[in-house]
């Protein structure tokens, strides 16, 4: 199964329409989305309580080297069930076989790429920041704007790279000519609730226990997971309206 690798320049995106149709995938499924999540979300949870114990502890540099291995787990692991689910959206697969599925190689290469990006485009603001520190609140502002709205520019290189049809960035960023700002809009709409529960329950984890604050941190993470497969609901439509329907190879 492929797909054509020209666009439709036609095609102009529905922001209601959209966002509405992104709930509906996910909300309408939500069983086999857990199914998709559930040992990418364990190990990942496994990683935050190993994390959150040597914080506990005091352990400085335990609790850095687990930072890190940490971002790492929630690159490689929510790789894991994103992947399975804009395959299930594009191909129409469902959970089976081994833990890392078809597509996740080139999706990780993509990610890692992204993320050399931003480390680009951080240091130099760290350097600034650090050189002048009374810059440091709007030019990390605007800094984190910038590196949101390049990646939602470039968003679509991550279906076409879960489906094994990887495109360069270059090839994402004009597909979206004429969509980009619907898109945004989209994208904004659909993550923005999950953002305010998720910080909710941040601020709650913060005033209890350290046991059950170990809870409301599962809880953030499975409103992360939702929201990351809203957000992927969007682009596996618009990647498909885009490029068209599946034909044979």
């Amino acid at each position: 199964m492929s797909y054509s690798s020209t666009p439709r320049r036609s095609y102009q995106l529905d922001v209601v329409g959209e966002v509405s149709a992104a709930y509906h995938a996910v909300f309408d499924r939500l069983q086999l989305v857990g199914e998709m999540a559930l040992l990418p979300f364990l190990v990942m949870i496994a990683v935050e309580i190993a994390v959150h114990f040597l914080h506990s502890a005091g352990s400085v540099l335990g609790a850095a080297v687990f930072g890190i291995v940490h971002a790492i787990v929630q690159l490689v692991f929510g790789l894991v069930f994103i992947v399975r689910w804009y395959r299930f959206l594009l191909l129409n697969e469902t959970v089976g076989g081994g833990l890392i599925p078809p597509g996740w190689t080139a999706s990780l290469v993509v990610g890692i790429k992204l993320v050399l990006f931003m480390l680009a485009a951080i240091i130099p603001i760290v350097v600034v920041t650090f050189l002048i520190p009374i810059v440091a609140p709007p030019l990390s502002l605007i800094g984190a704007i910038a590196i949101a709205l390049v990646s939602v520019r470039i968003s679509l290189v991550f279906p076409a790279a879960a489906i094994d049809q990887p495109i360069s960035f270059r090839t994402a960023w004009d597909w979206l000519e004429g969509n980009y700002w619907r898109l945004v809009a989209t994208e904004f709409a659909c993550y923005l609730p999950f953002v305010i529960v998720g910080y909710v329950l941040k601020i709650i984890a913060r005033t209890l226990p350290s046991l059950f604050s170990i809870i409301f941190d599962a809880l953030q993470l499975a409103v992360s997971f939702a929201g990351w497969a809203v957000v992927a609901a969007v682009l596996a439509h618009v990647y498909r309206d885009l490029v068209g329907p599946p034909h044979s190879a």
